[in-house]
């Protein structure tokens, strides 16, 4: 019992700080490299969940020679499953995908375009052969579940919404990249580096209203393990709460001058 007590420790300590570095270098800008850190990260979390999770069933039914080392076990298995949980609490693990996906946007049909060509946002060409396994062809895939999306408001109402939206997550815009009907910004799950670009464009329909399409896009030709996906229902999210708001603020804006009106006749 003692020698998988130690190597669950020993793989403990090692997945633990490799996720805590991982996680740190995502919050204070990972370096401009060809290492896909994402799923390195992932890698990282797996590997120390599940060391934790063993690890406590272990600590609670295995023989220890102390009750002092049996919980010194116990809290360092129990530390190997809070970054887990972690990213789990910020980003789902339901979302974690390695599906052929990088670029990903609501209208397949007419995709919005980005202010710069796929190269030059590349972050990174000259990576490793050995991360061959997660390159993928270079091609823009549908939402599974989003489409375009079509309002009754104008669309110089709807600017406002997105940059709301755009502020509430962090994520900057690029102004000097905004066209009259295109928004760009650097949008990520982490709080700190931000590493896909994506746009937002409103299209103004013929019955007066907008249609508002979204894409979200990596810097790289790999795998994005889901993030894309994220990215869109994340500011949809919360778009539909800064919706919601305006609409309700000119409902009451409405109202109020129906009642100054009554007043006014009688």
């Amino acid at each position: 019992m003692g020698f998988y007590i130690r190597v669950l420790s020993l793989v403990g300590q090692f997945s633990l700080l490799g996720s805590l570095l991982i996680l740190l270098g995502f919050e204070f800008q990972l370096g401009t490299t060809g290492a896909p850190f994402a799923f390195i990260l992932f890698c990282f979390l797996i590997v120390s969940f599940l060391t934790g999770i063993v690890g406590i069933v272990v600590g609670c039914f295995g023989s220890f020679n102390d009750n002092a080392r049996r919980a010194e076990f116990l809290a360092l298995m129990a530390a190997c499953v809070v970054p887990f949980l972690l990213v789990h609490l910020i980003v789902g693990a339901q979302n974690f995908s390695l599906r052929e996906v990088n670029d990903v946007t609501t209208n397949i049909e007419n995709p919005p375009e980005f202010n710069q060509t796929k190269d030059s946002r590349l972050a990174a060409t000259n990576f490793s052969q050995f991360w061959n396994f997660l390159r993928i062809p270079e091609r823009v895939t549908k939402h599974p579940t989003l489409s375009t999306i079509e309002v009754e408001f104008s669309c110089d109402s709807i600017v406002p919404m997105v940059f709301a939206t755009f502020h509430y997550l962090g994520w900057p815009m690029s102004f000097a990249d905004r066209t009259t009907n295109s928004i760009q910004a650097k949008a990520s799950w982490s709080f700190g580096s931000k590493v896909n670009d994506f746009v937002v464009r409103t299209s103004t329909l013929e019955n007066k209203g907008c249609a508002v399409d979204l894409r979200s896009a990596s810097r790289h030709e790999r795998r994005d393990i889901g993030m894309n996906i994220l990215l869109l229902d994340t500011f949809m999210t919360r778009f539909s709460l800064e919706f919601e708001k305006e609409h309700t603020r000119l409902c009451s804006g409405i109202t109020e001058s129906h009642d100054v009106k009554q007043l006014m006749t009688k």
